[in-house]
């Protein structure tokens, strides 16, 4: 049996989807100790993992990313992925590395993980000579040929001329505009006493990882020809289940309605008025029922007729009712959304959502709204264009069915087994 060091960022979107793989490492019987957020530590302790509390200045479980980063407010794009990547990311390694070593006192790991948000771990584990793999909760960011660089938004394309632009881009991106970043996170590797990567680090970390545990499957991801060999699909986010869930009073009327549109705000950039607040305006007067997620005590009190709403449902309980997701492309969501064969309305261009947009409208499963706020006429028509053209949900299905050939959490314990083996001998 062997013991894990996972660490992830302290906000939902990443640490949900990893509780089914934790849960299952556990039960197989190995070892796990979780760095992360403290408003995780119930939850963490309850599954029967060690808890770490991330360092405090950059806890996102306890203060809103956005107030926590005020400057990610006045970004996006690729502005705001190299705030991410510079301060966000980057800038805690030192202390994310010292509440390493001082877990590895007394718990010598054997395998080390992390999500997209952190270096640290994975560095750590290059200079003891462990095995590390990467969980990706975000979209595939491998920089490739057949793809513009992460961040952008754009569409993949293979051709002579598709090549050339991404290859122009690549270098534009990662060489030049991220400069500042490649030496920042080499100053960070030599000071861990490692040696500098060569070329741009945006291109070269990926491939110093032994595994890359991409949450997905190919039916919703951009077809790469160069992909290498250690990134594994491992099929769609898994919500935990939620014990006793009492659903609200009006869930009846999920019924009652020939269309069920569900308006989703989010876990990162929660202004309501960028996308659920122009959902309900847009959606007031037609013929299908609203519901509203997450909605709070001012929002609820003016809700039009057509609308219900609630601070937190969960998915697994209410997707089998919906018919089109209006979402700010957060991709678990995204992909609790396809699993159930749901077409989708995006609005969104921060953080991570535009690469999510852009594969929802790339699919064929979707409407690309390519703004963080749309107006409510936009999410109208787009809805409405959803709901009377089966291409979408024929295309939503399809993926449903790539989906449903994965257990992420099965297929995640599997690949890091053998890692651990392949270490081994």
């Amino acid at each position: 049996m062997a013991r894990f060091l996972l660490m992830s960022a302290p906000v939902p979107g990443h640490y949900l989807p990893l509780q089914p793989i934790v849960r299952e490492l556990l039960g197989r019987g190995h070892e796990l100790a979780w760095i992360t957020g403290r408003a995780y530590q119930a939850h963490v302790e309850e599954l029967g993992a060690r808890f770490a509390p991330i360092p405090r200045r950059i806890d996102t479980s306890i203060k809103e990313t956005y107030d926590l980063f005020p400057k990610l407010r006045e970004l996006q794009g690729l502005a705001q992925t190299r705030y991410y990547l510079r301060r966000v990311f980057l800038g805690p390694c030192l202390e994310e590395t010292a509440v390493i070593n001082d877990l590895l006192a007394d718990y010598p790991a054997d395998c080390f993980l992390g999500d997209n948000a952190v270096f640290a771990p994975f560095f750590k584990a290059e200079k003891l000579g462990r095995p590390r793999a990467m969980i990706a909760v975000l979209p595939c960011g491998l920089p490739s040929r057949d793809v513009a660089p992460f961040g952008l938004g754009f569409s993949p394309s293979s051709s002579m001329f598709g090549r050339l632009r991404n290859r122009l881009l690549t270098t534009l991106v990662y060489s030049f505009l991220l400069r500042d970043f490649n030496r920042a996170a080499n100053e960070v590797r030599c000071t861990l006493g490692l040696a500098p990567l060569q070329g741009p680090f945006l291109v070269d970390a990926w491939h110093t990882l032994d595994l890359i545990l991409q949450f997905g499957t190919p039916a919703f991801e951009y077809p790469r020809s160069d992909l290498p060999d250690h990134v594994r699909f491992i099929g769609p986010v898994q919500p935990p289940p939620v014990a006793d869930y009492q659903p609200p009073n009006w869930w009846p009327d999920l019924d009652r309605y020939a269309h069920v549109v569900l308006v989703n705000q989010g876990t990162v950039s929660m202004d309501t008025a960028d996308l659920l607040l122009p959902a309900l305006e847009g959606l007031r007067e037609e013929e299908l029922l609203v519901i509203a997620v997450p909605l709070g005590p001012e929002q609820a009190a003016v809700l039009p007729p057509n609308a219900r709403g609630a601070p937190f449902i969960p998915f697994a309980e209410l997707l089998p009712h919906v018919d089109v997701m209006v979402t700010n492309g957060g991709y678990g969501g995204t992909q609790l959304a396809l699993a159930h064969g749901i077409p989708l309305v995006v609005a969104g261009n921060t953080d991570d959502k535009m690469e999510v947009a852009a594969r929802v409208s790339w699919s064929g499963a979707g409407i690309n709204l390519r703004k963080k706020r749309p107006s409510a006429t936009a999410v109208r028509a787009a809805v409405r264009e959803v709901l009377v053209d089966p291409a979408y949900r024929a295309s939503a299905q399809h993926i449903a069915q790539d989906f449903a050939r994965y257990d992420a959490s099965l297929r995640a314990a599997d690949l890091l087994e053998e890692l651990l083996n392949a270490y081994k001998t």
